[in-house]
């Protein structure tokens, strides 16, 4: 900068600066004519010394209430805080607040977070009873304990605050968590209690007995407070307890729902039907547990070997232990209170289509059992979502061959010693069903 534009700043400064105080002096004359105008009214009236002690008492009454306002008795602000728990690996922490219903405040305690570098990933309104609350997952820094944040939030206008720790698993999307949750609930051990602990966090699930038979779907079912009571897949029921944070409506809902996707993708329940024979003897028919292999394995010691070569061929019995534990698929058994097994029923799913096989003791055959158990097999198919059940029967296995003409089968083609049919399950194609009272297989 030359000494010209010095010079013009400098004048163009000064001229600013007069400016001002001239602009400041004549506020000052017109302020001093209104208070000399002001006065004079008041003089050449009689009530102008009223006015001016009823002005002084008003300012004086707005200064009490202003105070008593400032220094009011306040409500205290409920804040619970898992002090007594070691900081969650990771930095990770569950907040849930609630914050006044008009634009800025959700804005303000998000700001309060952050400016203690508080990095919120994820943040849902979940519906009370008395309004919604706001939950938030955040990361804290290290050496952060849960009192620090809930002072932080209550700080940025929240109320009601409780902080628990996190799991770092639920930094993920909500797209990526449900299909999560979906492919536990399909995997085999799809046990209830980690799909509830997957949508709820961490809580305590105690399984109830129950008296009578099992319950049905929404009976007995409630939330209150830090506890839920849900029923669970195999009719009985569960008590959920969270102490730390009370449950909402909405986490209800989801793990009803979470518990009715495991009902839905284990496939309806299997319940013990009781068959009366002619002869008055009845036979319990009921699916398999992992404790009845060793009773399979008698009842087929116990058939000729003309039987189990008309059910098996020239194949060996495979490994009971194996077949019940085969996810695809679902085996019954025939039981009498005195002879114990008498007959083993497998439905075993491939694609769409299902196979079909039945072994009776040679004892009981031709009395209805086989006719029975081949009935729910075909009912577990068409419940299965199966469009088809097939069956490969040994040319000599005529009492099965017959079976399955009964049911509707169709006879596909027929090997050397062999015989394929299939029973349509569409229900257009006007395939009539097992009846009860047909000739029993085997």
């Amino acid at each position: 900068m030359n000494e010209s534009e010095v010079r013009s700043e400098t004048a163009k400064a000064a001229k600013t600066s007069m400016s001002r105080e001239l602009i400041e002096l004549a506020a000052l004359f017109i302020a001093a004519g209104v208070a000399h105008l002001f006065v004079s009214m008041l003089s050449l009236n009689s009530v102008g010394p009223v006015v001016l002690f009823a002005l002084g008492l008003l300012l004086i009454a707005t200064a009490a209430l202003r105070r008593w306002w400032t220094h009011r008795p306040r409500a205290k602000v409920t804040r619970v805080v898992a002090d007594e728990l070691p900081p969650p690996p990771g930095g990770a922490w569950r907040i849930r607040a609630t914050v006044r219903d008009v634009p800025g405040s959700l804005a303000a305690v998000t700001a309060a977070l952050a400016a203690h570098r508080y990095d919120i990933v994820s943040m849902q309104v979940l519906a009370v009873p008395d309004g919604v609350v706001d939950e938030f997952l955040l990361r804290a820094p290290a050496g952060v304990t849960a009192a620090d944040i809930a002072a932080v939030t209550q700080l940025g206008g929240g109320k009601e605050v409780r902080v628990v720790p996190a799991d770092v698993h639920e930094f993920v999307d909500l797209p990526t968590r449900v299909l999560t949750i979906a492919a536990q609930a399909a995997g085999p051990p799809a046990d209830s209690a980690q799909l509830l602990r997957a949508v709820l966090g961490d809580c305590v699930i105690t399984p109830q007995q129950t008296k009578g038979r099992p319950r049905a779907q929404g009976s007995g079912e409630c939330v209150e407070g830090t506890s839920m009571r849900l029923v669970a897949p195999d009719g009985g029921l569960m008590m959920v307890t969270r102490p730390p944070l009370p449950f909402t409506l909405v986490e209800f809902a989801r793990a009803k729902a979470v518990l009715d996707l495991k009902r839905c993708l284990a496939g309806a329940p299997i319940t013990t039907t009781t068959l009366r024979l002619a002869a008055g003897t009845e036979v319990a028919i009921r699916p398999v547990t992992p404790g009845d292999a060793a009773a399979i394995e008698e009842m087929h010691e116990r058939c000729s070997a003309e039987s189990r070569g008309r059910r098996y061929g020239r194949e060996r019995p495979p490994a009971f232990e194996r077949l019940l534990e085969h996810k695809g698929t679902r085996t019954l058994l025939a039981e009498t209170l005195a002879d114990g097994v008498i007959a083993v029923a497998t439905l075993r799913k491939r694609g769409r289509c299902a196979e079909v096989g039945i072994l009776v003791e040679d004892q009981w055959q031709g009395r209805r059992i086989g006719t029975a158990l081949l009935c729910r097999l075909i009912t577990l198919a068409r419940i299965d979502g199966c469009v088809a059940l097939v069956a490969i029967a040994q040319e000599a296995n005529t009492a099965m061959i017959r079976a399955m003409w009964r049911a509707g089968a169709q006879t596909d083609h027929v090997e050397p010693d062999l015989t394929h049919l299939t029973v349509y399950l569409n229900a257009r194609s006007g395939v009539p069903g097992p009846r009860p009272g047909d000739i029993g297989l085997q």
